[in-house]
């Protein structure tokens, strides 16, 4: 069963609703993935149309993903990202018996590649992961903000 997380459209910055990208889709008579493309990198369709993922909590409201990557600041992390930098590289997954399990490690960047990095783990050098520029930028904002309030600026 695939996950469906709904998303929410402004037309101009007027909230037009939210639903899944599949419905926008049809909606807007385009693709189902141009609409996840432009809501993860927060640019506007056609200078018009922008959107953001929403998000469900345990509690059961609704909240608005932060999703504040722009296409220049992508482009800034790309060209500021070098080979030594550590990240950490978290694993979803799927258990039979226990439901999910979350399995994070420390990583390292090795090569960058144009839409992707190749990186390796620190504890075993043999095993490598990639992950694309947007997971890394979003992981250091999240690192960054984390930052701001523990020192209570």
């Amino acid at each position: 069963m695939k996950l469906k997380y709904p998303y929410a459209m402004y037309d101009n910055g007027e909230f037009q609703g939210a639903r899944t990208s599949k419905e926008w889709a049809e909606v807007l008579h385009v693709s189902v993935h141009l609409i996840r493309d432009y809501a993860r990198e927060g640019r506007a369709y056609k200078g018009r149309y922008t959107f953001r993922a929403v998000r469900e909590d345990d509690v059961g409201d609704k909240r608005q993903v932060n999703a504040v990557i722009t296409v220049r600041d992508l482009e800034e992390f790309k060209w500021s990202l070098k080979t030594g930098a550590k990240f950490v590289y978290r694993d979803y997954r799927k258990d039979l018996v226990k439901g999910s399990r979350i399995s994070s490690e420390k990583v390292v960047v090795v090569r960058k590649f144009r839409h992707i990095v190749k990186l390796v783990s620190l504890k075993d050098p043999e095993s490598w992961v990639t992950m694309s520029y947007t997971e890394l930028l979003r992981q250091r904002k999240d690192r960054m903000k984390k930052k701001k309030l523990a020192s209570g600026r």
